[in-house]
């Protein structure tokens, strides 16, 4: 089946290319902005985040990356995948958010360190870069010490296609650690509600549009945002090149620490998914029950055998 690309003339197609991404993320901001009160922060964010989700999936109809993703097997799985994880990843996540509003700007220590009198846009992009410090250590560890927390994560990276239905797909324990990473310490810096509200909308409607299976082309934008051009490579089979772009939005830490790649554009030729070698089980509770499962196994092969008294060994 030939993609809507096809259908579309070469300068409308240059155009979505270059502004799908401006007008979406700065979009989805702005109505958060706009729209924010402490009454409806819960309902808020999953509406401008399913919005955006919406409109991402016409766009990978229009304008696909690799025509062949939009027409893989397991969408159905993908999706009800995606709305399982979601409710334990949402209790995680709004455990954190609570807690992270409760002690905004509360802490004693907190006073004074968080720049108020900035301007709010300024402050939601520190607040973006502060707030994926944490995250990105952790994110980095799952992948480069291939033991429990990499286990945990795996199921972000067992699809063999990137698309809209599975920006999401994590281990609970994955969503609530990088939901308390990410907000905590920007509370315990005394950032104030508004400005967290925004941030964690920026920071999910990111987290929709570097997973999608669409042919963004950000030029100059991609030395900022972790967009997909360069997130398809984190989730390349060869954990030569998956080891790397860790940041979650903005690229801060990739360029500080010396992990961004931007190999080219063939991710789609060598494949997605799990790396060469490794493997996880095909059912969700399966995924869920995996590191732990794992993590006894382990105990068990090193636990040394009781010790016997040599009167009671056998001759």
């Amino acid at each position: 089946m030939s993609s809507g690309r096809s259908r579309l003339c070469p300068c409308l197609v240059a155009g979505l290319q270059r502004l799908s991404f401006p007008f979406l993320f700065g979009g989805a901001g702005s109505a958060a902005a706009g729209a924010y009160t402490p009454a409806n922060s819960g309902w808020l964010m999953p509406l401008v985040v399913v919005a955006v989700g919406l409109l991402t999936y016409a766009l990978e109809r229009l304008l696909p990356y690799a025509p062949a993703w939009n027409n893989g097997t397991g969408t159905r799985s993908d999706a009800g995948h995606l709305a399982a994880t979601a409710v334990f990843a949402h209790l995680g996540e709004s455990l954190a958010w609570s807690a992270a509003v409760a002690i905004a700007g509360t802490l004693p220590f907190s006073q004074g360190v968080w720049p108020r009198d900035w301007p709010l846009p300024a402050q939601i992009v520190l607040a973006l870069a502060v707030g994926d410090f944490l995250p990105y250590l952790y994110h980095r560890a799952s992948h480069e010490t291939q033991g429990f927390l990499w286990r945990v994560h795996a199921i972000h990276h067992a699809p063999e296609r990137l698309y809209t239905l599975n920006f999401a797909r994590f281990h609970p324990l994955n969503a609530a650690l990088t939901a308390g990473l990410t907000l905590l310490p920007l509370a315990a810096l005394g950032a104030g509600p508004f400005v967290l509200f925004v941030a964690g909308v920026l920071h999910n409607v990111h987290g929709v549009l570097s997973h999608a299976n669409v042919d963004f082309r950000l030029g100059p934008l991609n030395a900022v945002f972790s967009m997909a051009e360069l997130h398809r490579w984190h989730h390349a089979r060869d954990p030569r090149l998956a080891n790397g772009n860790y940041s979650a939005t903005l690229t801060v830490w990739d360029w500080l620490f010396r992990t961004r790649r931007n190999p080219g554009r063939g991710v789609a030729r060598d494949g997605v998914g799990l790396w060469h070698g490794s493997a996880l089980p095909p059912r969700l509770l399966q995924q869920w029950i995996y590191p732990f499962a794992q993590l006894r196994l382990r105990r068990a092969q090193h636990r040394r055998p009781p010790r016997r008294w040599r009167c009671c060994q056998p001759a």
